[in-house]
This record gives structure tokens, C-alpha cells and sequence, in this order.
């Protein structure tokens, strides 16, 4: 099994986290530059390329970019706060309240973002401070010619995937999601309830111990699953998956009854960012709509604004329009009461899994 990243590592600041890669030449010495945040993956990689040389051009600026996950988005800005360098960071929604009461980030200044008028209600957040450009469903990952959807999270603990699931690693966000998964089944009772009850969650996960094949944060370990090497993997975002399934890999996700997560991909600014106009516009470009509707048909995560259409084809992966969301049942936790516990959560799945 992998060794679990010990919760300082995350969470302790500069002196843990290795210098990032920035890519991107160097700007001139009279040249508008700014660094954004991005994630990693397909995304990640649409962004880079589809996204930022247009928007260089236009501007006549040099973005340059490192990728991460959440937690190291916000690690970097604790890291420079004092000397701000980045202008734009990619975080998910539970990010948003962290940065917002770290001082990290600032009010995204809607006037001067004309994009957010399309922006639907449920995707602007913490008073604001935080606008989605994107949201993925959460669950899990199988093979579609060897195994079958998964109808409850509850097979997960079934003797026949012993040493067969591959598990997301506590520092990604959907960690959170299968310990509430996970006291959904041993009390029957709906994600908006067991939210809360989230510290309980440790007997059954001791349990799902022996089923565990390893644990991964890279998006791209759930080929293993297409290979044979695993049955399950997971949870997952959509984005990091169903990219694959469409390019013939026999790997599907399944949404097991107890609900759908979201994964929610947001914009924020950072506080003090250099060239805060330039920072500004970049966030503005990321929900133009034309934008939007090509990031969704790259990563086939749904889109955050209104009136976007797609094709059947393309549509049938997406939690969109917002109709469909409803139907899903998507569910976002309260970050605001997993935020504070979530450190000792983490070292809590290090006791358990790190072993």
C-alpha cells in the first residue's frame, strides 16, 4: 500500500512542499504576466493549452501555471502570503471556505466579472468569495466488460473485492465523501444527516481495510481498473474518468443509491494578487460561455453557467442543465462544519490505512 501523506506534509506550509513547476518561458521585462493555480489531468491540460494562449494573445500577457489539488493550492498561498504570486487559484468549494478565513483570497468583484451574470445561484460561493467554472459527479469506477455498476456502497465491503479497491488518498477531497458514503450505510440515514456524522465513520472503515489494494492521488491509477488490476477505484471525478470511456477504455462510473457527490471546481482571487485587473479577466474568460461549453465537451464535466446546450452523445455524461442536477440528487457537504475537523480526520485515515 502506498504511504499515506502524513497531514503536516499538507497542511504545514512552505518548508514541506517542493518548489512548484511553472510552465510557461519567462516574461519580458515589460511584459503583463500572472500565475494561476491550475489542477492536474485532462483538465488541467485543456486549460494550458485550449485556454491560455487565446487569452495571452488577446491581452498580450504571459500566463504561466502550476498544477495541484486543492490542499496545495492552498499550502502555496499560505506560502507566499507575504509576497503574493499568484493572481488566479483553482480550488474546490471545500477550499473556499478556508482561503476565505485564512484572509487568502479576496471578494470576487462581480461587476468587473460580467460572465457571473450567467452563473447559476448554487455555483457562487461563501458570500462570493469563490465562483465554480466547472462540477463533476463523485463515484465510483469499474470495468464495463468484466464487472457490473455497483447499486449500493455497501458492496464495497463484500469479501469478493478483497484487495480489489483502489482508494483516493486522504488528501483529495472525495476522501471526505466515502467516510460520509460510509456511515450512509451503516445507518441507512441520507448524506445530509450522516454529514454530521462524519467521526463515526471509522469502525466500518477499519473494515473496509482488507479490501483496500492500495491507495492513489494520480487520476490517471483508475486505468487499473480497465487493466484488470483492480475491480473498483475510487471515489472519482466524472473528469478524471469518463474522458477515458469515450476514447474506448472499458472503464464506467457508477452512482450508488445512497446519492452522488459533486466535485466542484472554482475560480478565486487571490488577495494582494499581482496585476489584479489581469487576474480579474482571466477568471471572467474561464465562464465566457464559448469557454465553458468547450472545457464541458473536453472533460465532459458539467458546465456552471445557464444555457448552454450539448449533444446527446456528450450530454449524457454531464449532471447539466440544472434540471438533471436536481435529479441526480447531487450533493455538496457543508464544508463550513467538515473544514475544522478535517485535519484530525486526515490523521484519523492515516492511523487506519497508513499501516
Amino acid at each position: 500500500m502506498n504511504r499515506l501523506i502524513d497531514r503536516r506534509t499538507i497542511l504545514g506550509g512552505v518548508a514541506v512542499l517542493a518548489a512548484p513547476f511553472v510552465i510557461g518561458r519567462r516574461a519580458g521585462a515589460d511584459e503583463r504576466s500572472i500565475t494561476v493555480g491550475i489542477y492536474t489531468a485532462q483538465q488541467g491540460e485543456y486549460v494550458r493549452k485550449q485556454i491560455v494562449p487565446p487569452f495571452e494573445a488577446e491581452y498580450k500577457c504571459k500566463v504561466y501555471t502550476t498544477q495541484g489539488v486543492t490542499l496545495e493550492q492552498i499550502a502555496l498561498m499560505r506560502a507566499t502570503r507575504n509576497n503574493p504570486k499568484y493572481s488566479v487559484m483553482f480550488i474546490d468549494d471545500i477550499g473556499v471556505d478556508l482561503a476565505k478565513k485564512e484572509g487568502l483570497i479576496e471578494q470576487l468583484p462581480a461587476d468587473q466579472i460580467p460572465n457571473m451574470k450567467r452563473l447559476l445561484k448554487r455555483f457562487v460561493f461563501n458570500d462570493g468569495y469563490g465562483a465554480a467554472f466547472a462540477m463533476s459527479s463523485v463515484g465510483l469506477v469499474y470495468n464495463s466488460e468484466t464487472g457490473k455498476p455497483l447499486v449500493t456502497y455497501g458492496e464495497l465491503w463484500e469479501p469478493r473485492f478483497r484487495k480489489r479497491f483502489l482508494m483516493t488518498s486522504p488528501k483529495s477531497t472525495q476522501s471526505l465523501y466515502l467516510l460520509i458514503a460510509a456511515v450512509s450505510v451503516e445507518t441507512g440515514k441520507p448524506y445530509a444527516e450522516t454529514q454530521y456524522l462524519i467521526e463515526k465513520s471509522w469502525d466500518k472503515m477499519e473494515a473496509l481495510k482488507p479490501n483496500v489494494l492500495s491507495t492513489f492521488d494520480n487520476a490517471a491509477t483508475v486505468m487499473q481498473v480497465a487493466q484488470g488490476q483492480a475491480d473498483i477505484a475510487g471515489l472519482s471525478f466524472s473528469k478524471s474518468v469518463y474522458p477515458y470511456t469515450v476514447k474506448g477504455a472499458p472503464i464506467d462510473m457508477c452512482f450508488p443509491r445512497e446519492g452522488t457527490f459533486a466535485g466542484i471546481n472554482c475560480l478565486t482571487l487571490v488577495k494582494g494578487a499581482p496585476d489584479r485587473e489581469l487576474g480579474i479577466a482571466f477568471i471572467n474568460r474561464m465562464l465566457d460561455p464559448a469557454v465553458q461549453q468547450g472545457l464541458a465537451e473536453a472533460t465532459l464535466a458539467g458546465p456552471t453557467i445557464s444555457g448552454l446546450e450539448f449533444k446527446p452523445e456528450v450530454a449524457k455524461y454531464m449532471a447539466y442543465p440544472e434540471a438533471k442536477m436536481d435529479e441526480m440528487g447531487i450533493f455538496s457537504p457543508d464544508w463550513t462544519f467538515i473544514n475544522p475537523i478535517r485535519p484530525s480526520l486526515l490523521e484519523k485515515y492515516n492511523q487506519v490505512f497508513g499501516a
